[in-house]
């Protein structure tokens, strides 16, 4: 996996963003892959989430495709039940459940709108460490969250990370939109803190065109500080602060970018976003999500035709610029997890 060993596909012993609450239902399972492994999800008779290995140990046919019988999962092949602890129940043909009959479950949070899951050793599962939701504004009072996107990318995983951590590619990459020429020619800021690493872009006096004009009402000159906050190894929380001449913040949003590795060159990419302004503005909603839209639209193309390339000549030699610090910090804390996870997997088997 460039830029990692190849069997460092993913990192396991931590929380992913694995669905919004809207597409788990008790009417029927529904399926995604996160890390290599097909899960299955559903809701029980009150209501609360349940996630368990997506294949039948039967005969492996998916049970994403079978039916929610109450509190338990039916295969749709041969009639295998699962209850929420991952346990057969009934086997139609016969009386006697082998012990061995069962599927792997997993610890599932449900926070906000989003669905956390945790890939790995169950018992080290804690709700404590996925970020708190008040910290990157999904929660937090005089903030409108909205669920914005989701994608599936035909990419790996750390090629999204690395451009969301270098966002100098704003200035030509999205020009009109997010983007102005100032993005990539103001110096950027890296600081490590307890729980993320951020990257921080202060531009003075910028006139606003195009998006922001229209959202703010104004075309300023106004400062703006853009920053990143990279949260290891699933989320990125982009924020943008509009500060007027005497020094106030009269607008900032900010864009949740979740980033679940699906399989080794594919990622699932679950987008929601939230602002301080206009929060009665159907009409500001509705352009945010059309710009945002277009935006991730824009990057999927990128990091895909990235993919692409990749896929054709392996571990092609990079030229760095000072514009990656951000995004080759994000990779050596990626790389110390990968190396940490080895380490932990060596001593496991001696």
């Amino acid at each position: 996996m460039w830029p990692f060993a190849e069997d460092e596909d993913y990192l396991e012993n931590q929380w992913y963003v694995a669905a919004w609450s809207s597409e788990v239902t008790a009417d029927k399972p529904f399926e995604r892959w996160i890390c290599g492994e097909p899960v299955v999800f559903y809701r029980d008779t009150q209501g609360k989430a349940i996630a368990m290995h997506g294949r039948c140990p039967h005969r492996s046919f998916p049970l994403g495709k079978g039916r929610v019988r109450g509190d338990v999962l039916e295969c749709g092949y041969h009639g295998f039940q699962y209850g929420p602890d991952g346990n057969c129940v009934r086997i139609p043909s016969q009386e006697t459940i082998p012990d061995v009959c069962r599927v792997q479950t997993y610890a599932l949070v449900e926070k906000w709108e989003w669905l956390w899951i945790w890939i790995g050793d169950q018992t080290r599962a804690d709700p404590d460490l996925i970020p708190d939701h008040d910290e990157i504004r999904l929660t937090e009072p005089g903030w409108l969250a909205l669920p914005a996107l989701t994608n599936t990318l035909n990419c790996r995983a750390q090629l999204l990370h690395e451009n969301l951590t270098d966002i100098s590619h704003l200035s030509y990459l999205h020009p009109g939109t997010i983007g102005t020429d100032s993005v990539a020619s103001t110096r950027v800021e890296i600081s490590e803190h307890d729980r993320f690493l951020r990257g921080l872009r202060m531009i003075p006096n910028e006139k606003l065109t195009g998006f922001f004009k229209d959202a703010l009402g104004t075309e300023g000159p106004l400062d703006r500080e853009v920053l990143i906050d990279f949260y290891p190894p699933n989320l990125h929380v982009a924020r943008e602060k509009f500060i007027n001449p005497g020094g106030d913040a009269i607008a900032q949003y900010r864009v949740c970018h979740a980033v679940t590795p699906a399989t080794a060159t594919s990622t699932n990419y679950l987008v929601a976003w939230s602002r301080t302004f206009a929060h009665d503005s159907r009409e500001v909603t509705d352009t945010v999500n059309s710009v945002f839209a277009a935006v991730i639209d824009e990057d999927i193309e990128a990091v895909e035709a990235v993919e692409n390339m990749l896929a054709r000549q392996q571990q092609p030699r990079e030229v760095l610029v000072s514009a990656d610090t951000h995004s080759m910090r994000a990779r050596r804390i990626m790389k110390k997890l990968f190396a940490e996870q080895s380490a932990g997997a060596a001593s496991a088997t001696a």
